[in-house]
């Protein structure tokens, strides 16, 4: 059955009651996201910057530091930096810390030798790398990595301890001067 165009009545499609997005917006509310997506902004930025300058602060005044240290070649901290010659008694005082606090020192290795790459002038502050294997007690080990970063005589830095059931083993950075040895302080 087919039906003439006469015959068929069309009904004007009404408007749509939806409307856009954009078009229900009011000038007052689009302004008001705006502002709180800005305060957003604002906000993550003064809690991801304040910590970032800080510490950019700290590395300008670090950088001068050495900047000064490696025109000058000297650190004014107090006490006389121990020479490279004198490494074996720096190792052996280290030993005898552990042996005070009742830890015995089963092994002792130099693994190796860390310095400056550039020569120059003056002196310059290596380090070396002593690995020591440890029996005792914990808090024996503690205690003597405590005395010994205490130290004035020798400057020691603990970069690695592992404690094992029975012992342990214990990394250490032991600093020293090399080179032409005028009176440098560190």
């Amino acid at each position: 059955m087919a039906f003439s165009l006469s015959e068929i009545k069309v009904k004007p499609i009404a408007k749509s009651s939806t409307n856009p997005l954009w078009r229900r917006l009011s000038l007052r509310s689009l302004r008001g996201i705006i502002v709180g997506v800005f305060a957003c902004v604002v906000i993550m930025f003064m809690m991801l910057w304040q910590p970032t300058y800080y510490r950019l602060d700290s590395l300008r005044e670090e950088k001068t530091h050495w900047e000064k240290v490696l025109k000058t070649g000297v650190t004014y901290t107090g006490a006389d930096i121990p020479t490279m010659d004198q490494l074996p008694a720096m190792i052996e005082l280290c030993r005898g810390e552990f042996v005070n606090q009742g830890v015995d020192v089963v092994s002792l290795n130099v693994e190796r030798f860390g310095e400056r790459r550039e020569v120059g002038k003056g002196a310059s502050i290596d380090y070396s790398l002593v690995r020591l294997r440890l029996h005792g007690q914990w808090q024996g080990i503690v205690s003597a990595l405590k005395a010994l970063e205490e130290m004035q005589e020798v400057s020691v830095h603990a970069q690695e301890v592992l404690l094992a059931k029975e012992g342990g083993e214990a990394l250490l950075q032991i600093y020293f001067c090399s080179g032409d040895y005028m009176g440098i302080v560190r």
